[in-house]
């Protein structure tokens, strides 16, 4: 016997009611200096968004992106324990990545190369640390929840403690 009218559950079916996405206004690709996305990808994509679609969000952030390709130009394929591996790289669309976002496209085949890659972009991409002082703020802090504990204090127990 239920006395309540409200339905308790819902269907699996019935989608959350989410509200939709806040629109972003555009701004130049690579402008947004304090993020940078470093990409290692052979290009294909196997799951997910649509790589392009992807590089046209970050670009529209400003978020610049420095792709690195992973694997051959070629139909090559490597032999790890008789198993082939195809590594083909798909640089068109790398180098499109690249543009859209106003980074760069560097192609690393070898383990020298990818190491080189790293140490051209390691004087161009860095990080910065700051040290900010809060001790001002945490104290400014802890004196107004005093300031409203003895208000409070007054008013509950009507007297000077």
């Amino acid at each position: 016997m239920t006395f309540d009218s409200k339905p308790r559950g819902r269907s699996l079916d019935d989608k959350d009611k989410k509200p939709p996405p806040q629109p972003i206004t555009p701004v130049a690709p690579g402008s947004y200096d304090a993020a940078a996305i470093i990409l290692l990808s052979d290009g294909r994509r196997t799951a997910g968004v649509d790589t392009l679609e992807a590089a046209k969000m970050a670009a529209d952030r400003g978020v610049r992106i420095y792709v690195i390709g992973l694997g051959s130009v070629g139909d090559a394929a490597a032999m790890p324990e008789g198993m082939p591996i195809y590594l083909q790289l798909d640089e068109p669309t790398l180098r499109e990545v690249a543009r859209m976002t106003g980074g760069e496209y560097h192609h690393a085949g070898t383990a020298e190369a990818l190491r080189s890659v790293y140490e051209n972009l390691g004087s161009r991409v860095q990080v910065q640390t700051r040290e900010t002082e809060v001790t001002a703020l945490l104290a400014l802090l802890s004196a107004g929840l005093a300031l409203v504990a003895g208000v409070l204090s007054l008013v509950w127990f009507r007297r000077v403690v």
